[in-house]
């Protein structure tokens, strides 16, 4: 091999190198770009319209699901049971007091729980990025208690389910 030859073939084997880490720096670059701009995507949780989403699902007398996804679907759990038919406001009033529901029902939220008052909300989204928890506290009126809560919502802000009472990890 004559040296023309050697230069000739270095040059060739240099430049493929050099191609190489080009190649493969940009590969990398692009799939951190990428997973970057995937949790990038995520708009910050406007914590002002979740506490008046759930001041209005609990303490508004309408009880019309106004920011329930599906209301048919009655996505809510009180201490861990789904509640399905029964009054929601009766088996929160249960968990609450300790005491059984008033045979003339439990009225609404504003007889146990303090007006617009909710302590350590917490927002995160979920890992799909479709739906985020917020996750708090309700202050009880006669005890001054912080009783659990959760909701679930969509990017839309509309509920998808309520969780309250036990087995809430807060």
């Amino acid at each position: 091999m004559n040296k023309k030859s050697a230069l000739t073939l270095g040059s060739i084997g240099g430049v493929l190198v050099i191609l190489i880490i080009i190649i493969a720096f940009i590969m990398t670059g692009q799939h951190e770009t990428s997973s970057q701009s995937a949790s990038s995507k995520l708009p910050k949780i406007n914590q002002a319209k979740v506490m008046k989403r759930i001041d209005y699902e609990i303490l508004s007398m309408n009880n019309d699901g106004r920011y329930v996804e599906n209301v048919d679907n009655e996505p809510t759990y009180v201490d861990g049971e789904k509640v399905g038919e029964r009054s929601i406001t009766s088996m929160v009033y249960v968990s609450v007091t300790g005491k059984e529901a008033p045979s003339d029902g439990a009225g609404n939220y504003n007889t146990f729980f303090k007006n617009h008052e909710i302590e350590n909300l917490t927002t995160k989204w979920e890992k799909d990025g479709n739906s985020f928890v917020a996750k708090g506290y309700f202050v009880v009126k006669d005890t001054g208690k912080k009783y659990p809560f959760a909701f679930e919502f969509n990017a839309d802000y509309m509920i998808l389910q309520e969780w309250y009472g036990k087995g809430i990890k807060i």
